[in-house]
């Protein structure tokens, strides 16, 4: 942290000497959050509950490589150059337009989505410390043993990957079981105004039918 924000400082100076006739976005900046904050940027400032977040919304191999002193400041360094841009694009009036707003919406919906298969996909599963041993004595002499040498690698060293494995594989069947659920309570009807190129006849999904047919054309 300090070692960034001695860098920023000095970025900061030599900016600022270089460009003392123009003019300096944030100079009048609002007051500071309660919270307090790690560095202002133009107008904004990135608190410490931004950096949680940040992390919080990375995959967890991600957010590993951020979570030393050297990925922290990188971290930073992203956040505000990101900021930065996004301060332009409002300067620029981009925040005002149709496109922008599509966007956002669609994003929103994406959003929502991931946020329901977190809470109700991937937390409502567990690997107990049981499943992952039976799964390594079941498997060591056909994944964890090397057939030329004979060697076996040890439980500890593959312990973490067997629990992401077998959370993924629990974690797809709860996708597909409520996936299932919900296409039996679900109308899912395609319009009679859509036809494929080829002309035939699409089948209908009637109510509590269960699943899409397999051949189902997918709409452009």
């Amino acid at each position: 942290m300090k070692s960034f924000i001695t860098v920023l400082l000095v970025l900061f100076l030599a900016a600022a000497c270089g460009q003392e006739k123009q003019e300096m976005i944030g100079t009048e900046a609002g007051p500071a959050p309660e919270e307090g904050y790690i560095v202002q940027v133009g107008e904004s400032y990135i608190t410490p509950s931004d950096v949680e977040q940040e992390l919080q919304g990375m995959p967890e191999s991600r957010r590993l490589m951020y979570e030393t002193p050297d990925g922290q400041d990188r971290l930073f360094d992203e956040m505000i150059k990101r900021e930065m841009f996004r301060q332009e694009a409002v300067r620029a009036g981009l925040d005002q337009s149709e496109a922008y707003r599509k966007r956002v919406e669609y994003l929103a919906r994406l959003a929502l989505v991931e946020m329901f298969l977190e809470e109700k996909i991937q937390a409502s599963v567990t690997v107990s410390d049981r499943e992952v041993q039976d799964y390594y004595e079941a498997n060591k002499d056909t994944e964890f043993t090397n057939p030329l040498s004979g060697e076996t690698q040890p439980f500890t060293s593959v312990r973490n990957s067997i629990r992401r494995l077998l959370l993924l594989e629990k974690q797809r069947e709860a996708f597909d079981k409520y996936m299932e659920d919900m296409m039996g309570r679900y109308v899912v009807r395609v319009s009679d105004d859509y036809r494929p190129d080829s002309g035939d006849e699409l089948p209908m999904v009637e109510e509590g039918f269960g699943q899409l047919p397999d051949d189902l054309p997918a709409a452009e």
